[in-house]
């Protein structure tokens, strides 16, 4: 693929990566660095790692638990009246998916320094990227950016968020070209949460994960 360098994307997010860390109410994690290298997360239709530490992970018992990589908090202003809370917390995993699998995940929300209001998540599988593929012409020629899987079981990504303590059932994204952009306000949101993901039988890639539990919704858009 080519990109003219005249060409701008605006594709902003900012989901930083993270390392894994041990959770109250569930198991001793694996750790996440060095997990799922850019061969693995962009090596296309067909790339399984069968050698994933969080291969073990595909019960909610034994769900891999996130620490956030970054967690920053403002208290609202009690002198201005028009002021709130702002916070968020970042996490992320790279890892496979083979066929029959599934990966179970724990996020803790119920010990953040303020009350989460908004869940977001992006995943990307099979080698897609972050925004869809763009393709333009100009003076005759054409050019692309990005990437989208061929749309299909294989390359097909589920995503489910429940809550950790009842086992609500608050949000689900599912995507046939390997692409999610998951935001609710759904709750609860602030008494820890599992995210499982998965796909059908044939489901068959690498993929990245990219999870903010923030006070309010954030701009993540996709400008050409």
């Amino acid at each position: 693929m080519q990109l003219q360098k005249k060409f701008a994307l605006s594709c902003s997010s900012v989901i930083i990566a993270a390392s894994a860390a041990a959770c109250s109410v569930s198991p001793t994690p694996e750790d996440i660095e060095g997990v799922g290298s850019d061969a693995l997360v962009a090596g296309g239709v067909g790339v399984c790692n069968q050698a994933d530490p969080f291969e073990k992970n595909n019960k909610q018992s034994s769900a891999t638990g996130l620490a956030y990589s970054y967690v920053y908090f403002e208290p609202a202003d009690p002198d201005y009246w028009w002021s709130v809370d702002t916070g968020g917390a970042y996490t992320s995993a790279s890892a496979s998916i083979c066929k029959r699998d599934q990966d179970w995940y724990f996020v803790s929300t119920s010990d953040l320094p303020y009350t989460p209001g908004w869940l977001s998540i992006r995943a990307q599988a099979a080698g897609a990227s972050h925004c869809p593929m763009y393709v333009y012409e100009e003076e005759g020629e054409t050019y692309t950016w990005g990437y989208d899987p061929p749309a299909g079981p294989e390359n097909t990504i589920q995503i489910d968020v429940y809550s950790a303590g009842t086992l609500q059932l608050v949000a689900s994204a599912q995507s046939n070209i390997g692409r999610i952009f998951l935001d609710t306000y759904n709750g609860p949101l602030d008494q820890d949460l599992y995210l499982r993901v998965h796909g059908p039988k044939e489901a068959h890639y690498g993929y990245s994960l990219s999870v903010a539990v923030q006070t309010d919704a954030f701009e993540d858009e996709c400008e050409y």
